[in-house]
């Protein structure tokens, strides 16, 4: 990899932390975005190359508006949207603003980064590349988690396009939507309710390694693994009635109901 500078969110945690360890690796300077400044404290002591920590509550407009700044004066040349969240249950039994604080964090900074990060690589006639975390959730209408899916289902539309509309000037827009990897992701979204082994779960170790080898390879769009691959493929032949209410009886044992 040929890249300078690696802007990652979500990095103090799963994924995100994984991947700026990977970069750095690679000896790529980072900039690490996060909300818990202990953690992004402790990342940098843990990483070997040059790191920048930048807290920033991705789900407020302010804060955001502080790291579009960053973004448009050190003009990293590869950007990873890893930053997101999701809830498990009914949406009318959730309170309103964590379901906004999910837009802001899951669509709004999404696009903001992306599209500030490519103006400031096309400002600079620099090549760069934007690889932004969807989900495999963003191919299904998904009873119980339907603002998380159709936050991914964004990303995924709107990168795929982005990469296209940015082909003229050497910047890359990739798309990963992973299924179940082996971080917090789930204990969060079901606030702690105890959570089974799933043999679908992918470690961030693999997750990791083949994200590298998307943005080494350039491919616009990679659904981890082939299991989703499969599963994505084969539920355009299910019919919906039947699909919908499958997806909301299997997360049904992940989250805690209401009485």
């Amino acid at each position: 990899m040929n890249y300078v500078l690696a802007l990652v969110t979500g990095a103090t945690s799963g994924l995100g932390k994984a991947l700026c360890h990977a970069l750095a690796q690679k000896n790529i300077s980072l900039i690490a975005v996060g909300r818990n400044i202990q953690k992004l404290q402790l990342l940098a002591k843990e990483i070997q190359t040059p790191i920048r920590i930048v807290q920033v509550d991705l789900s407020q407009t302010n804060q955001r508006a502080s790291l579009i700044a960053l973004i448009q004066e050190l003009c990293p040349d590869l950007v990873i949207n890893n930053a997101g969240f999701g809830l498990y249950g009914s949406v009318v039994e959730q309170p309103l603003k964590l379901a906004q604080e999910m837009i802001q964090v899951n669509i709004q900074a999404v696009m903001e980064c992306s599209i500030e990060a490519a103006s400031a690589l096309k400002k600079a006639k620099k090549p760069g590349l934007i690889l932004n975390v969807s989900s495999a959730a963003a191919f299904f209408s998904y009873p119980n988690f339907s603002i998380y899916a159709a936050s991914k289902a964004f990303v995924y539309h709107f990168s795929e396009a982005l990469d296209i509309e940015l082909s003229a000037y050497h910047i890359r827009v990739l798309t990963v939507c992973p299924g179940q990897i082996a971080t917090d992701f789930r204990k969060k979204a079901s606030q702690n309710f105890p959570q089974k082994p799933d043999h679908l779960t992918l470690s961030c170790k693999k997750a990791v390694r083949l994200i590298l080898k998307q943005i080494r390879q350039g491919k616009r769009v990679q659904i981890i693994d082939l299991r989703y691959r499969l599963m994505i493929f084969l539920s355009h032949f299910i019919p919906k009635n039947f699909l919908l209410p499958y997806l909301q009886k299997s997360l049904s044992k992940r989250y805690k109901k209401n009485p």
